[in-house]
């Protein structure tokens, strides 16, 4: 996501902001910088500028709108999402013996009597799978002695030592969750190890040890697996956060929309008897930044969501542009 011009520590912010970072510490960032503007606006204009006669009822009918239309537009797409989740028994029975079967799949290929059940666990003994079979290709290359197998089968393995790094570390420092999982797989597409992999294999001739295509086609289909098991994972976790977010919207979006009304009440009685108005600068200064708080909240959880969808958009074998830009 970053470029060798980008300054020191960008990346990690960008991290922070685009993955890592706590969605509601953001939305709360967000509201704090709104607070800060409204109270600048009334430091610089004075109160005047937020009496019964200013446009203070066209932000609050703006605000009351917006936050009606928001809260039924996610929630219906929470909706559509979820129904997912529901089904006859038939139908859900059909989804648990594939993922049964994908288990059986999975420890066929591991050598493995039980994988493990908790998302990392099962992610990490996947890449240590793989890690074996490419111990045991590495060791072969000394026996191979066309020069452009040789090369590919380095540049597949290091690359595959890289990924299974990267992928062990992440797991290490976050807790053993689903978003763990999409943090940890972000990056590894495995499709130009698998091209490689099916150059080689394609390849393949009496001068190369006669056990490589096996173990080759072992990472194949341990890759393979990765992936199906990522975008199991990422389905998942989109399901879970588009629940939260509906919830937390819930118990934000209707204090927001109740303080928009009542305050549109106040500013519409204002004009009959018309109040302090100290009161009006902190009748504005609470209303406003709490008016916007859904949308902020939208703000934070909406670019992790999308930035995970960009990033493991493709399905190997194909690749795609994650850093696409129209």
């Amino acid at each position: 996501m970053s470029d060798s011009r980008s300054p020191p520590g960008t990346e990690g912010v960008m991290y922070w902001l685009l993955l890592s970072g706590n969605r509601l510490l953001l939305a709360a960032g967000v509201v704090a910088v709104i607070t800060a503007a409204t109270l600048a606006i009334l430091w610089t204009f004075g109160v005047a500028a937020v009496l019964p006669r200013s446009p203070m009822n066209f932000v609050y009918s703006s605000l009351l709108t917006g936050n009606l239309t928001l809260l039924t537009v996610v929630l219906s797409i929470n909706q559509l999402v979820l129904s997912r989740e529901l089904g006859d028994p038939g139908t859900l029975r059909q989804r648990v013996d594939a993922t049964l079967n994908f288990r059986s799949e999975v420890e066929e290929t591991t050598a493995a009597s039980v994988t493990p059940k908790s998302p990392g666990a099962f992610l990490r003994h996947l890449h240590e799978s793989v890690a074996d079979e490419v111990d045991a290709v590495e060791e072969m290359l000394h026996d191979v002695d066309d020069a452009d197998a040789d090369r590919r089968l380095s540049s597949v393995t290091d690359s595959l030592r890289r990924d299974i790094r990267r992928v062990n570390r992440t797991l290490d420092d976050e807790a053993d969750s689903i978003f763990a999982v999409i943090g940890a797989t972000l990056s590894t597409t495995h499709a130009e190890q698998l091209n490689d992999i099916e150059r080689v294999r394609a390849g393949c001739d009496d001068s190369l040890p006669d056990t490589l295509p096996v173990r080759l086609e072992r990472i194949r289909d341990a890759l393979l697996q990765i992936d199906v098991a990522r975008n199991y994972f990422r389905t998942i976790y989109v399901q879970k956060e588009l629940a939260y977010l509906s919830r937390v919207l819930l118990y934000v979006g209707v204090p927001a929309i109740a303080a928009s009304g009542l305050s549109l009440l106040v500013y519409n009685a204002g004009y009959v008897t018309p109040a302090s108005a100290s009161l009006y600068a902190a009748l504005v200064a609470v209303t406003v930044p709490l008016g916007f708080a859904p949308l902020a909240i939208l703000f934070a959880f909406v670019l992790r969501l999308s930035w995970i969808a960009q990033r493991t958009s493709a399905i190997p074998p194909f690749s795609a542009d994650t850093d696409y830009r129209p």
